[in-house]
């Protein structure tokens, strides 16, 4: 479907795309009086070549090559890599000022998806997730969540493998770093640069009302994920504290309002706490409150590394799911993926404020 600010909005330069993404490098290209032609030059060496340094780029003159290349490739550096034998990979990056945060990319038999981190650290403070019991350090940038696709786009060419998702369900909140985010989706799916599918794009939050509106607005056809995780406002509450500022109610409204304006289907996470969110009342409850929307419940039950808490039992969860269906709510069981590793849904955290690896890693280990 297409909407107005598709066709309103005029398609982003070269020129204009460097300078959201990497603003150093205008800057050098601009200083040195350099034509337009060289923005786009530069500019799809970085998003088409992740893999090369600037001074491969023999089509730019030797001396913009030294200088480009002193200002790097990417933001990101890898500090430390760890791999599930389910197909996951995890790296651990290190931003210029020693921030650290995790990116995942998931290989699957048809499809490869990428689960970036819009924040270091997480300011919501969520029961079961590693995420929120590290706090928040700081924002990142709209180029240091692209250069996480660039990384792991370019590990992965190794393979012979191509990006086929990308969702915004790493560390921290996307819709409390919107800016950022808009504009890493701008550049993501620009045709001129990685040229990925706007519906290829999912971003995730636990609810933030004005954002979830805004996203709808700029970017009507890209995925809205909403982690929900109770059927009511006072379980929700105890394991979302954001939710006495944001209640069910609120959030349910402003994801139905996105329905209206853009008939993208609504995807729901739920994280399944044994003995806490998954009996077969909290599941009938959950029906109730999303019938009549168009929408998938995403069940997945909790991986460890916050909160005192355990996964339901296989029945417990597949008795949850089959409620939901009996009700006419589309729900899937997600299969654990980077557990070992902890890679999974609420496990990523680092210790950036410290500037040192978290729990499990191995400074610079592969």
């Amino acid at each position: 479907m297409s909407h107005p600010n598709d066709t309103e909005r005029p398609a982003p330069s070269p020129r204009d795309q460097l300078a959201v993404y990497r603003p150093e490098v205008a800057r050098l290209l601009a200083d040195a009086d350099m034509p337009a032609y060289r923005y786009a030059q530069v500019y799809e060496h970085l998003m088409r070549r992740p893999g090369l340094a600037l001074s491969a780029a023999t089509n730019l003159p030797l001396t913009l090559r030294e200088g480009l290349d002193a200002l790097g490739t990417s933001t990101l550096t890898e500090a430390g890599r760890r791999e599930d034998a389910d197909g996951t990979t995890k790296l651990l990056l290190a931003a210029r000022d020693g921030a650290q945060l995790e990116t995942v990319a998931m290989r699957y038999e048809r499809r490869t998806t990428l689960c970036v981190s819009t924040q270091v650290g997480c300011s919501l403070e969520c029961s079961f997730c590693a995420t929120g019991a590290m706090g928040f350090v700081r924002d990142l940038t709209p180029a240091e969540i692209v250069d996480q696709v660039r990384l792991l786009s370019a590990l992965l060419a190794g393979e012979d493998r191509e990006v086929t998702n990308i969702v915004f369900m790493g560390m921290g909140e996307p819709l409390l770093n919107l800016d950022a985010v808009l504009a890493a989706i701008r550049l993501l799916k620009d045709p001129a640069g990685l040229a990925f599918a706007q519906r290829s794009l999912s971003v995730s939050t636990i609810g933030i009302p004005a954002g979830i509106r805004r996203l709808a607005r700029e970017e009507p056809q890209v995925n809205l994920a909403l982690s929900l995780h109770a059927p009511d406002d006072a379980l929700r509450t105890r394991l979302i504290p954001a939710n006495r500022r944001f209640p069910l109610a609120e959030v349910l409204t402003a994801a139905d309002d996105h329905f209206s304006a853009t008939h993208r289907k609504l995807f729901v996470e739920y994280v399944l706490l044994g003995g806490v969110n998954d009996s077969p009342r909290q599941a009938t409850a959950l029906a109730a409150l999303l019938r009549g929307r168009v929408v998938t419940v995403n069940l997945i039950p909790w991986n460890p590394g916050c909160g005192d808490y355990s996964p339901p039992s296989e029945g417990t969860a597949i008795a949850f799911r089959d409620i939901l269906e009996q009700r006419g709510v589309t729900a899937t069981l997600r299969l654990g993926r980077g557990r070992a590793i902890a890679a999974g849904c609420g496990q990523l955290a680092t210790r950036s404020a410290r500037r040192t690896p978290g729990p499990g890693w191995a400074r610079g280990s592969r």
